[in-house]
């Protein structure tokens, strides 16, 4: 039986084959024959693929070209010639590719510094496909060698050169991020330069620099020209166009490695097998644990690791939270923990990692996969079944499971993450966190040993968060080792203990191991979190804001040291604006009011009068179905111009649902929508988007530029603006989110945080007065986090009207004015400012939240409701 990791990347290689033929024939099919200068060459971009594909995907985009070739000639040109075209093309994929891994080291990205040799390999290529078609073609008697030789270099050559070099940096990058690449899908061995690489690399330039010179020399003769003596030696011009063209294919061959039949026991090997040294952090771990030994690894073409000297060991029942900043290298240690590196992503792999005593550089991917589970960070790229109960069961199946015992772990994961109701729905209808829950319980139906969840609570709401850690801590009791990586720490809250479950603490930074500690000893020290680049805990960094030696983790730890210290709050500072802006909001009589919407919203240095102000949406009666699923029930909602409001509620209470109406992305199954006085059912989304920007929760979505400055300007040519309007938006786009520097990155290349960051801009440059933004706070770490709502505010300071989906907590009561709660089916449980919302317990607990914890803290101390850490320092005094 075939490994399954070789039928995976097999898998993978032929549909990547199938879509080059297919790119390859629906480009070249149109421009067949159109003529660019008469009797020397043609109009044919499509030939500036097999270039960039071969170098993108190797063997399959050879193959690709070959078929693709195959299948234009089809339409019209099918003759015994299309044989050596179909010869011709795989070379012209193929010879790029391996000359490049011959000549160099690092990826072929494109860009300046890669410019010399991408145009040497074009013209090889080029030559070596008019070296086999022009002498096949000739020797069949259809054309002449020295006419079609010199056609065919310069048809291809030309685009290739041209069109390809602007083209290659663009796929390159979006291969990258989908997988794609030839390094990703198959080995180094595979892919490496055999030893015979420098004889073939000569054979194939001289060949194919020889047939070109051949039919070039012969074209300037002339039909009538005699040719030369030393070209008699060979007999005719076809002979020696055939020894060329030999020259060629032979060299070609030599270029790559051999094939290996036979999988060695030691195959897949990558780096030194280093054992742990004495002092370093960790040590070896039991057979059923964890080892990581001074693991570094540096993906291609990046000039530093991603991980650098990484020492790490776990025993049967121990956690380990891993945080750190964005780009630390959290996920990469993830992969490598379950053998996705270096075996499905190569690169530079020193060191080694054991997960339940098997080698994950070594030992098969879906063997590591029986013992070790993984929760990927793009969990919904995990989700492939129709319908959510199939999603389930289908590891199960896999590995022969019995179906009465599979029907009741299916039961149980469903169960344990809420979905049982779902059963039967199709994944695609889900919220972004029900996919969560989906992901996580078919994890936990395969009950692995080892448990690796890369940033598994990003898009689950506070209640389905709790459950989480109870799950996790008792799968840790049952003797299960847990490795949970986040870029934010946890609050602990009465009924879970955050980032405090886990045993041990370890923060990464740049790759490097910086700290690693009891859990609690790290919380309780917010200057050490700062300078590790962690955002504090709110208590602890509340205290010590007061100057107090005590560092309270949780509420009652908090209560208990405020009534020590004789901590009181200060009355004279009573009525503090909210959104956590320190500064009384008065009613017209002068009396202060502590947040009542009804009487007036601090924005920014301005005061809106909330009960004058326009309605910029109007939301009446709607309803909105997804199938047979309603995902709205009857919501009415009025948001004033100016206001700043946030979504809350649980997974799949119609957040997302709501927001996309604002904008005319979905339309209503009943009820009405209105955007400015425009019923959204009468216009179109672009038009609405001159009133409504909408960020999606992944900025994936929207991005597709391969500029950062065309992204941003994309809108606006939309719109009709005159180029030099364009042109100063776009810069005053990138200057407000801090990425002038970026305007010519290719927006893949960038971190989560700076792609977030250009879709804002996108936004910003269209100059909408509405900006819904989904879930500003997922995927960024503490310090973006806050970094991106100081955005948010300065835009809503700045008269913007904004409305933000959100689960994190401390966001929507230190930042929004207006909090509207969501509850299951799709309903408005509540509506008003977060003073009143967050000091109802039992609100909030029905919309499955929980208030943050200086708001907890602050009802039970003082029996009134403090924003944020901000305000409780401001007004808190002995």
């Amino acid at each position: 039986m075939r490994d399954a990791i070789e039928m995976w990347r097999s898998t993978r290689m032929v549909v990547l084959t199938a879509l080059c033929a297919a790119l390859y024939a629906a480009l070249l099919i149109p421009f067949k024959a159109i003529v660019l200068i008469p009797g020397l060459t043609e109009v044919r971009p499509a030939s500036a693929l097999p270039v960039i594909l071969g170098l993108l995907f190797g063997p399959a985009a050879a193959w690709g070209s070959a078929f693709g070739n195959l299948i234009g000639d089809f339409f019209g040109t099918l003759t015994p010639g299309s044989f050596f075209g179909f010869i011709g093309n795989f070379f012209f994929a193929y010879v790029p590719y391996r000359l490049w891994a011959t000549f160099s080291r690092r990826e072929a990205t494109g860009g300046l510094r890669q410019l010399p040799l991408y145009i040497f390999v074009c013209l090889m290529a080029s030559s070596t496909c008019a070296a086999i078609i022009a002498w096949g073609v000739d020797l069949l008697g259809m054309a002449p060698y020295h006419v079609l030789g010199t056609i065919i270099t310069l048809n291809n050559a030309l685009p290739a050169i041209v069109l390809g070099g602007a083209l290659l940096p663009l796929l390159y990058a979006r291969s990258r991020r989908w997988g794609l690449l030839v390094s990703q899908n198959m080995s180094d061995a595979d892919t490496a330069p055999g030893r015979l690489a420098p004889l073939g690399a000569v054979l194939t330039i001289g060949g194919s620099l020889a047939g070109v010179a051949l039919a070039v020399f012969i074209f300037r003769l002339g039909a009538n020209g005699q040719p030369p003596a030393w070209l008699l030696v060979l007999g005719s011009v076809r002979n020696a166009a055939g020894v060329c063209a030999l020259l060629t294919v032979v060299g070609a061959a030599l270029l790559a490695r051999p094939p290996r039949w036979r999988r060695s026991a030691d195959q897949g090997r990558v780096g030194a097998d280093v054992t742990d040294a004495p002092g370093r952090p960790g040590g070896p771990a039991p057979q059923d644990g964890l080892a990581v030994s001074h693991l570094t690894f540096r993906y291609p073409s990046w000039d530093t690791p991603a991980l650098r000297d990484v020492s790490l060991a776990l025993a049967p029942g121990q956690w380990l939270t891993v945080v750190g900043p964005t780009g630390a290298g959290k996920s990469t240690l993830c992969l490598a923990l379950c053998g996705v590196i270096p075996q499905l992503q190569d690169g530079d792999l020193e060191g080694r990692v054991s997960a339940c005593g098997m080698d994950t550089a070594d030992t098969p991917v879906h063997d590591i996969a029986l013992r070790v589970g993984t929760l990927f960070q793009h969990f919904e790229s995990q989700l492939f079944c129709t319908d959510v109960r199939s999603e389930v069961a289908f590891a199960l199946e896999q590995r022969g499971v019995p179906r009465p015992e599979m029907l009741q772990r299916v039961d149980e994961a469903l169960d344990a993450m809420g979905l049982t109701e779902l059963q039967h729905a199709d994944p695609a209808t889900l919220s972004g966190g029900q996919k969560q829950r989906l992901a996580l319980a078919a994890l936990l139906a395969a009950r692995p040993d080892v448990l690796v969840l890369d940033e598994p609570t990003t898009d689950l709401d506070p209640q389905g968060r709790r459950e989480l850690v109870d799950m996790l801590r008792r799968l840790c009791a049952e003797g299960k080792t847990l490795v949970v990586v986040e870029n934010d720490l946890w609050s602990p809250t009465d009924t879970d203990e955050g980032s405090l479950a886990a045993e041990t603490m370890a923060v990464l930074g740049e790759g490097a191991l910086q700290a690693r500690a009891p859990a609690a000893e790290l919380l309780r020290d917010p200057e050490r979190c700062r300078k590790l680049g962690l955002k504090p805990l709110p208590l602890p960094d509340l205290f010590a804001r007061l100057g107090s030696l005590e560092r309270p983790l949780t509420v009652e730890e908090a209560v208990a040291a405020a009534q020590r210290e004789g901590w009181r709050l200060d009355g004279s500072r009573v009525g503090h604006g909210e959104g956590g802006v320190v500064g009384a909001v008065t009613d017209r009589d002068g009396d202060v009011e502590a947040g009542d919407r009804s009487r007036g919203v601090a924005v920014g240095d301005r005061s809106h009068d909330l009960s004058t102000s326009e309605a910029i949406i109007e939301v009446a009666g709607l309803r909105h179905s997804y199938d047979a699923v309603e995902a709205l029930a009857g919501v009415d909602l009025e948001i004033q111009r100016g206001e700043f409001v946030a979504l809350l509620g649980p997974n799949g209470a119609g957040k997302t649902t709501l927001a996309r109406h604002l904008n005319g992305l979905l339309k209503p199954s009943a009820g009405r929508v209105l955007v400015a006085g425009q019923d959204t059912t009468k216009t179109t989304p672009a038009h609405l988007a001159r009133t409504v920007g909408y960020l999606f929760q992944d900025p994936d979505d929207e991005i597709f530029c391969q500029q950062v400055s065309d992204e941003v300007e994309f809108g606006l040519r939309n719109l009709g603006l005159p180029a030099a309007e364009r042109e100063a938006r776009v810069r005053e786009a990138l200057a407000w989110v801090g990425l002038t520097d970026r305007a010519e990155a290719d927006p893949f290349t960038l971190t989560r945080g700076e792609r977030q960051q250009v879709a804002l801009a996108a936004v910003l440059a269209v100059r909408p007065e509405v900006i819904v933004f989904d879930e500003p706070t997922t995927g960024l770490d503490g310090v973006e986090q806050v970094a991106m709502m100081e955005r948010l505010r300065a835009l809503n300071a700045e008269g913007h009207t904004v409305v933000m989906i959100t689960h994190a907590a401390w966001a929507a009561a230190e930042y929004a004015r207006r909090l509207v709660l969501m509850g299951e089916g799709g309903r408005v449980l509540a509506d008003g400012t977060p003073r009143e919302l967050y000091a109802d317990e039992a609100l909030l607990a029905q919309a499955h939240q929980v208030a943050p914890d200086v708001i907890r803290f602050s009802r039970a101390a003082f029996g009134e409701v403090l924003l944020s850490v901000d305000e409780a320092a401001a007004r808190l005094q002995r």
